[in-house]
């Protein structure tokens, strides 16, 4: 029943059709089943169920592969990653007391989390502690302990309230490890609380336009055949009945939205589609708006490369580009993401965030999937950025959790950040996450340009000078438990004294560890 329970919230805890609560509650029950098991056979159980919520969660073409042996390999190797930390409860916990006992499950799916950050090519995609979006006071933790703090206390409650569930209230030491949890909990809450109250906006506002393509013109350029290297006469009838007509009305746009006081102006991540001939032409008709209008320009286009065959070799045939010119016309950055989408085509940037000082703050720029990287975008947070530029371009079924996720890297670096979105949702929030503009209409409204008043000032936090230092702590805290965990078992084996057991303990005491009594 627990397993079925636990089960059935998991999909509603992650991806798509987030329902915060469940993200707490589901692992409840899961914990109670997996307690009540051998180590192996909760591992394995836990595992399918991981995988078929996932399935769940992945549905309607969350990622555009095609079914098949290497797309279900991949789910189950996701689904072991998230019983694991589990099965490293059910090891350790049982030979642990007290406050202990309650950190080994946390600590597990907090280090899990940062080893799959810097080890995955999406970075922190689906971390348990974007499932608190909607939570604005939660969220603020994300300011000292970046995602890894939520991260933590979201998984703190399964073993908390199964510690309750198998020992009871009898005792301080058993109502110790609660008292500590909602301490911990009601402080973040307060915490945060207190920070939306006092931090108000200290600065002016500057009128930026965020803008992603028009619909029809983008579909339009991005169905177009594929260049031949070495052909110019077919790669200009391409540029001209394809990508021009995108180009001519987002310049359209930009000098309307200009002259309407915009100063800045951001375009989305591969608004524009541009030959590499053709690359110098457009940045310098970019210069010319920004020249005539004193406004800052950010361009991004995915830049077709000369050379470049059909990729089927993997080498690059693109290249993805956001360029900004200053009111005089100058091009101040010229940047290529640094985290592309696996099979996009383009290589890696460098991953240094570019900065430059403005009358309106400090401005950055990344690219749309950079920022499921925190340390990354932490560049921005401990170079002191006021304004981070994110444009981005996703597909309809991932484009409510994308935008999701991007308020923590405001939070996380005390930065206002502005993201136009081609195929998803634009939106401007400031450096405490709240919601300056929502524009989550690009498959049924014509117009695809949100105009918002941003603060000028952001915030210093202590993630941008600490970074991740709970992830670490949370590896190294487990290491501690696992180490004394083996003692406990060490010192039994020898004929030492076990944890004192109540009656509630031997009651609910788990199914005996590799098949040999304990009591």
């Amino acid at each position: 029943m627990w397993l079925l329970l636990g089960t059935l919230l998991l999909p509603f805890a992650n991806l798509q059709t987030l329902i915060p609560l469940t993200a707490w509650v589901a692992p409840v029950f899961l914990m109670r089943f997996s307690r009540s098991q051998r180590p192996l056979t909760g591992l394995l159980v836990l595992t399918v169920a991981m995988s078929l919520a996932l399935l769940a969660g992945l549905r309607n073409g969350f990622f555009p592969v095609e079914d098949g042996v290497g797309y279900y390999l991949f789910v189950a190797m996701l689904g072991l990653g998230g019983a694991l930390p589990f099965a490293v409860d059910r090891l350790l916990a049982p030979r642990l007391t007290g406050l202990p006992r309650t950190l080994v499950f946390p600590a597990a799916v907090t280090t899990a989390d940062f080893i799959g950050t810097i080890s995955s090519a999406y970075g922190a995609a689906g971390s348990t502690a974007y499932s608190q979006y909607a939570g604005l006071p939660l969220l603020q933790l994300a300011s000292v302990t970046g995602i890894w703090g939520l991260t933590f206390l979201v998984s703190w409650l399964a073993p908390v309230v199964n510690e309750l569930w198998e020992r009871g209230l009898e005792g301080s030491r058993h109502r110790s490890p609660s008292v500590v949890f909602a301490a911990t909990l009601a402080a973040a809450l307060v915490f945060g609380g207190a920070q939306l109250a006092f931090a108000t906006p200290a600065a002016d506002t500057v009128r930026v336009a965020a803008l992603a393509p028009d619909r029809q013109l983008s579909d339009l350029a991005y169905s177009a055949p594929p260049l031949t290297p070495g052909d110019p006469a077919e790669r200009a009838a391409v540029r001209d009945e394809y990508f021009r007509p995108v180009l001519d009305e987002l310049f359209e746009r930009s000098e309307r939205e200009a002259e309407a006081g915009a100063e800045i102006i951001a375009w989305s991540e591969a608004a524009a589609l541009t030959l590499e001939e053709e690359q110098s032409a457009v940045v310098a008709r970019a210069a010319d708006l920004a020249r005539e209008h004193g406004v800052y320009l950010q361009v991004s286009m995915m830049v077709q490369l000369a050379d470049a065959g059909d990729g089927s070799d993997g080498a690059a045939v693109n290249e993805n580009h956001a360029v900004l010119m200053d009111p005089r016309g100058t091009v101040v950055w010229d940047y290529l993401k640094s985290k592309p989408v696996p099979g996009d085509g383009h290589d890696p940037g460098p991953g240094i965030v570019p900065t430059v000082d403005t009358p309106y703050g400090r401005l950055a720029t990344i690219i749309c999937q950079d920022d499921f990287f925190p340390g990354l975008v932490r560049q921005a947070g401990r170079a002191g950025v006021d304004i981070l530029l994110v444009p981005s371009s996703d597909w309809r079924s991932i484009s409510a959790w994308h935008a999701q996720q991007a308020p923590f890297r405001a939070v996380e670096n005390g930065v206002a950040l502005v993201r136009p979105t081609r195929q998803g949702i634009s939106l401007a929030t400031d450096a405490q996450g709240r919601l300056l503009g929502h524009k989550a209409d690009y498959f049924t409204a014509a117009d695809q340009t949100l105009v918002v008043s941003v603060p000028t000032q952001g915030t210093g936090t202590w993630y941008a000078r600490m970074g991740d230092t709970v992830a670490f702590a949370s590896a190294v805290g487990l290491l501690v438990l696992t180490r004394a965990a083996w003692n406990s078992r060490s010192r039994r084996r020898d004929g030492g004294a076990a944890p004192a057991a109540t009656g509630s303990d031997q009651a609910e005491r788990p199914a005996p560890l590799d098949g040999v009594a304990t009591r």
